[in-house]
């Protein structure tokens, strides 16, 4: 049923076995459906791996520690014994191993050949996680003794033993008690019941094992186990050479946040409708809502590199990141493929990965800024907590949205450092009404931004205006004491990437004031009444944006932050197989603070984010100073130079950022995807796509479409939604000239007659069906 692959182009394959890299296969490997994520582990090896099941919006913590996503029980664990000897990787040699993921199908293939001393043993298996029902998970493996008879036992397991691990400082912490380990007829059903030790939230997991497939079964001796923290269904029979030997396991999950029935009735009764339908039924609907998935989602680049496998594995691990249905939950900077940030919610969510669903799956961006929206509230609280007025977003969210922000942490050389940016790094609630902003400007969602998005901006916007502080003398406001994107100077003052936002952020308030004054007036009485808001109000944010310092010289040169010139000069002289930076040697990393290195992109995230704003000598400039100072030490960082270099017409430059942006994790670039995939690089990799390559960009209330292609890259196809409109682009780079084409496909707007773009350079209005091309 599962074992025909897709095309290799939707193919990610693990060929021979490394045991120091399991960790990494691991969250490369990560299935799921954004309800949860489930790390690649080994099924019947769980030992030197770290089996990982993270249900969304499940968190809780330790004393006098930040809320954590909770590792939850192992649904997936099997032991096999072969005439009494444990069949793991640990234990026998493995002589031949493969796995293979099917990006297509979300299914996650696998074959060992198993040998010690009495002979060797095949193992096959498969799984997946339902995108359809995301409560539902399916695993089928198979035995097949290869060169003699043997005795095997097969026991079927959920394993409430996980821990979360380490982090920064501490202890490894299970958050999470067993309740309930019963074993369940008909069927042979068993479950595990768990509840967080703080939070109080239960999840429930059941599990099954039968004999699948044609042909007769073996005598079988079946049984039941259940401990204090595990449960299992086992099996004994004795196996024919050179016979296969198939199992089914239908796994289903609920949590407390379901807020339907107990989560055991829930787990049971979907089990057993899961084993009436059977798995062919599950894995053709599953197949069916990856197919619609895929549609708007896919990126196809024709390459000299063969890129397609790795650009498709990031935007397969954003699909897995997010429900399809509304949750109330949003992404962790790990994804739901590890723990690492503890599963907090950062800005990587509003500025490098919304972008890819405003364009891609506007509903499931709407849902991200719901999220925020609900815990508004603590936003509110934190700001007058800290003797504020409006919403200062926390820089680390979970389930509440109080700000989670752990006090230590680990730097880049091993140390333990304090953790200043929850009460520095305010850029983010700037971040965040920026993500708004952009949702409302590529959907027009009206009912979005009366509803929820005009209250977030004007609570923010008040938060803006109480933090800024008036500089008599100079007659300026400014921002002191903060953190900006960069992060290897703390506490400095006028950062220009908090500045601008800040001022943007205070002028689009009372823009979007006008503009609801004038076209919903009764919505905005009712609102303004709601928050308290005057027009006094809004009079000095105008003042206080027409003032707020920023520091530019007469070349256009962008200052940081105020100070960043004096400080020590240190250029990048060495780069790495990677293309990527090499630390000085002779720089200490306790001293980088009084260096002009940067950490990622600052002043240059600004001037993409607001590209329309800065014309090119400026983004040249600006991009030659910083380009020669950014260590790329983090994985937010390469998007935003790739994109900028391709708007400067550095093509190559550009190229290597995007190489480089994709294979953040699948490159293991950072030395850490064992610990999870990066979400920003993940959605930074888009944008290097869709506003690069693509050349998307929202001017004037029209989408431009420009696409820049470097001589690498031969053609691009990929969809994307503008205000109910979803269109087809396709551009061709043979011939040394671009040809553009541009279709509409879709409308779900009533009585439009078409909608205009810019493309390439040229106004075209398209009705849907009509297609616009152009070669230059």
């Amino acid at each position: 049923m599962f074992k025909k692959l897709s095309e290799e182009n939707w193919i990610i394959s693990e060929e021979g076995f490394e045991q120091d890299k399991r960790k990494f296969w691991e969250t490369i490997y990560t299935l799921g459906n954004g309800y949860l994520g489930s790390r690649g582990v080994l099924e019947e090896s769980f030992e030197n791996g770290y089996p990982g099941t993270y249900l969304a919006g499940i968190y809780d913590q330790t004393a006098g520690q930040p809320f954590e996503i909770v590792n939850a029980p192992n649904p997936l664990r099997i032991e096999v014994y072969i005439n009494g000897v444990r069949l793991s990787v640990n234990e026998m040699k493995v002589a031949e191993h493969r796995r293979a993921l099917d990006l297509k199908k979300a299914v996650l293939h696998r074959r060992t050949v198993f040998q010690n001393d009495q002979g060797r043993y095949e193992y096959e298996s498969a799984r997946f996680f339902s995108l359809k029902d995301y409560h539902a998970a399916v695993m089928v493996f198979s035995l097949k003794p290869l060169d003699y008879d043997a005795e095997i036992t097969v026991k079927r397991l959920i394993d409430g033993t996980t821990e979360n691990a380490v982090q920064a400082v501490g202890d490894p912490t299970k958050h999470y008690s067993v309740r309930d380990c019963s074993f369940h007829n008909p069927g042979g059903a068993v479950y595990l019941e768990a509840e967080t030790i703080i939070s109080g939230q239960s999840i429930g997991l059941a599990t099954d094992l039968e004999f699948s497939g044609r042909g007769s079964y073996p005598e079988v001796k079946w049984s039941v186990s259940a401990g204090e923290e595990t449960v299992s269904r086992e099996c004994s029979f004795k196996a024919a050479k050179g016979k296969r030997y198939t199992f089914t396991s239908f796994i289903t999950i609920y949590t407390s946040r379901d807020k339907k029935r107990s989560v055991k009735t829930c787990c049971l009764d979907l089990l057993g409708s899961l084993r009436k339908k059977g798995a062919a039924a599950l894995f053709k609907t599953h197949c069916s809502a990856w197919r619609e998935r895929w549609v708007n989602s896919d990126f196809l680049i024709d390459s000299e590199a063969s890129l397609q496998n790795n650009v498709r594995l990031n935007t397969y691990h954003l699909l897995i990141a997010v429900p399809l249905v509304d949750l109330d939950v949003s992404i962790p900077a790990k994804t739901l493929s590890g723990e690492w940030y503890k599963g907090h919610v950062f800005w990587d969510t509003e500025i490098f990965v919304l972008p890819f669903f405003i364009f891609t799956q506007p509903e499931l961006a709407r849902n991200l800024l719901l999220y925020r929206y609900r815990r508004l509230n603590q936003a509110r609280a934190k700001a007058r907590e800290n003797g504020y007025k409006g919403a200062w977003w926390p820089w680390e969210s979970a389930e509440s949205g109080d700000d989670e922000t752990p006090k230590t942490w680990v730097n880049f050389d091993g140390t333990v450092i304090p953790v200043h940016v929850s009460k520095r790094e305010i850029h983010i609630s700037g971040d965040i009404i920026y993500g708004v902003v952009l949702y409302y400007q590529a959907t027009s969602d009206k009912d979005f931004m009366l509803r929820y998005g005009a209250e977030m901006v004007f609570e923010t916007t008040r938060f803006w205006a109480a933090r800024v502080n008036y500089n008599s003398e100079k007659n300026y406001y400014e921002i002191k004491d903060i953190i900006g994107p960069n992060e290897f100077q703390e506490c400095v003052d006028n950062n220009f990437y908090t500045n601008y936002m800040a001022r943007w952020n205070l002028r689009y308030a009372a823009e979007l004031y006008g503009l609801l004054a004038r076209e919903h007036p009764l919505r905005l009485n009712r609102l303004a009444k709601k928050i308290g808001l005057k027009e006094e109000e809004i009079r000095s944010w105008e003042d206080i944006s027409e003032k707020i310092i920023i520091f530019t010289n007469q070349d256009g040169l962008i200052e940081e932050f105020e100070g960043y010139f004096n400080k020590k000069e240190f250029l990048i002289q060495e780069w790495d197989e990677n293309a990527m930076p090499v630390w000085p040697a002779s720089l200490a990393l306790a001293e980088v603070k009084d260096t002009q290195l940067v950490k990622q992109a600052d002043v240059i995230l600004l001037l993409r984010l607001f590209a329309n704003e800065f014309d090119s000598r400026v983004k040249k400039v600006n991009y030659d100073f910083y380009e020669k100072r950014t260590t790329h030490k983090s994985s937010l960082s390469l998007p935003s130079y790739a994109i900028t270099a391709l708007e400067l017409g550095n093509l190559g430059e550009s190229y290597k950022h995007f190489i480089q942006a994709i294979r953040a994790d699948y490159g293991d670039l950072y030395g850490n995807t064992e610990l999870g995939m990066h979400a920003a690089a993940l959605g930074g990799a888009w944008q290097i796509a869709g506003y690069g390559f693509a050349g998307l960009k929202i001017k004037d209330e029209i989408l431009s479409v420009n696409p820049v292609l470097p001589g690498e890259v031969s053609g691009i196809r990929l969809n994307f939604w503008f205000r109910n409109a979803l269109f087809e682009l396709k551009v061709d780079n043979a011939g040394g000239k671009l040809q553009i084409e541009v279709l509409f496909i879709r409308d779900k707007s009533r009585n439009r007659k078409g909608i205009w773009l810019e493309v390439g350079g040229e106004k075209c209005f398209l009705s849907r069906g009509q297609k616009f091309a152009l070669k230059r």
